[in-house]
C-alpha cells in the first residue's frame, strides 16, 4: 500500500513550510519527498503564524495523478511526485481539502467560505457559498461575504481578517457519496448536504475545528477528525446520530508521543487532521508532529505507526492512499501481490 500525505510545518520560511512525501507504508520507508509552497503568484511573507499559506493542504489520487493544494494552486503529480502541471483558479484562496466527484473535482475555498467544483483544467463548473444560503444564513446568522467573484482573489485576503469574521464558516472540506455532496462547517460544527438539496445533516459542539470528513458503508456513515480533541467521531448520516468516539490518546503509544512532545505557542501535539479509509472500519489518521496511525475502529485498537518528524510544529494535513503495488516500481512477475 502507497501513501501520500503532506504536511504543515509551522514557523518556517514559505519554501519550507511543508512537504508532499510518498510513503510504502508496509516497509515504511519514505519513496519521495518534495517542498511544497505556493508559487506563480508567490507569496513573499505569510503573516499568519500557524502557517495559513504555507505547505501541503489535501490530497486527492485520481485518474493516475496526485493532487495536492497549496494556498491557491492544485499541484498535479504522477505516482512517483514527478510534477506534471498545476492547475489554477481565481477563486482558489487556501485551498483545504479536494473531493473527487466523477471526472471533477470539489475544493474547499476555506478563506472565502465557498465549495467550487472544477474540471481537471481547473474551470469553475459551480461554487457554493453558505454565506449566502437561506437556511444557514436563518440557522447560523451568517450574512454573505463582499467579494468581487470574478477578480483574482488568490492574493488578495492574505493579511484579511476574514477568519476572524462572525459569519466566518471556515468551510474546510467537501466530500461526496451516496448520490449527495457534503461540505464541513468547521466553526458552526456542522456537516451540511449541499446536492441534491440542502439540509443540515450533523450540527454538534464537537465538530467545531474539525477536519477531514471521510464517507463509509457507501454514504451511510461519516468519520470525522475532532482536531483539537484529538478524537475520531462516527455519525449515522441518517439520524445524526453519534456512533462512536475513538479518543487517541487511550492507546498506550499515543499517548507517549503527546507527552514527548508537549504543546508550543501555536503548535498542538496530537492535532487531528487527515483521514483514509483502507478497510470497512479500518482508517489512516494524521496527527502531528507529523505521524500516520493506522486504526481499527470497530475492535478501537491501533493497529501501526509511521513517525515522519519529532517537530511539533510539523503537522500532516492531506491524506491518501493508492491500494496494491507501487505504479512506479511494480513487482516481478514471479512476485505474488
Amino acid at each position: 500500500m502507497i501513501v501520500y500525505f503532506s504536511t504543515v510545518r509551522r514557523k518556517r520560511p514559505i519554501r519550507e513550510g511543508g512537504e508532499i512525501v510518498k510513503l510504502d507504508w508496509t516497509a515504511k520507508r519514505v519513496l519521495k519527498a518534495l517542498p511544497v509552497f505556493p508559487s506563480d503568484p508567490d507569496i513573499a511573507e505569510d503573516p499568519n503564524p500557524r502557517g495559513n499559506s504555507r505547505g501541503g493542504k489535501g490530497i486527492l489520487v485520481r485518474g493516475g495523478e496526485v493532487f495536492v493544494g497549496t494556498y491557491h494552486t492544485l499541484l498535479a503529480f504522477d505516482s512517483d511526485l514527478n510534477l506534471k502541471r498545476r492547475v489554477g483558479n481565481n477563486l482558489f484562496v487556501n485551498i483545504h481539502e479536494i473531493g473527487a466527484d466523477g471526472d471533477d473535482l470539489w475544493v474547499s475555498s476555506t478563506t472565502i467560505d465557498c465549495a467550487l467544483k472544477v474540471d481537471m483544467s481547473g474551470r469553475t463548473l459551480k461554487s457554493w457559498w453558505p454565506r449566502e444560503e437561506p437556511l444557514l444564513r436563518a440557522r447560523f446568522g451568517l450574512t454573505p461575504l463582499v467579494l468581487n467573484k470574478q477578480a483574482d482573489n488568490r492574493l488578495l485576503h492574505l493579511h484579511a481578517e476574514l477568519g476572524g469574521q462572525e459569519s466566518h464558516t471556515h468551510l474546510n472540506a467537501v466530500c461526496c457519496g451516496g448520490g449527495r455532496t457534503y461540505v464541513l462547517l468547521n466553526r458552526q460544527g456542522a456537516l451540511v448536504q449541499i446536492e441534491p438539496e440542502v439540509r443540515v445533516v450533523l450540527e454538534d459542539e464537537r465538530l467545531r475545528n474539525s477536519h477531514s470528513p471521510v464517507l463509509m458503508d457507501d454514504g451511510r456513515r461519516v468519520a470525522i477528525c475532532c482536531s483539537f480533541r484529538k478524537d475520531i467521531l462516527f455519525y449515522d448520516l441518517e439520524s445524526g446520530a453519534l456512533q462512536r468516539r475513538l479518543h487517541l490518546p487511550d492507546f498506550p503509544e499515543v499517548a507517549a508521543l503527546q507527552k514527548l512532545h508537549p504543546d508550543e505557542p501555536f503548535n498542538s501535539a496530537i492535532f487531528v487532521r487527515g483521514l483514509e479509509l483502507v478497510g470497512p472500519d479500518r482508517l489512516l489518521v494524521g496527527v502531528s508532529p507529523a505521524t500516520i496511525l493506522e486504526v481499527d475502529a470497530a475492535a478501537h485498537r491501533l493497529l501501526d505507526v509511521f513517525q515522519y518528524s519529532r517537530d511539533v510544529g510539523d503537522a500532516v494535513h492531506g491524506l491518501a492512499v493508492f491500494q496494491g503495488p507501487d505504479p512506479e516500481n511494480p513487482p516481478a512477475k514471479n512476485e505474488s501481490v
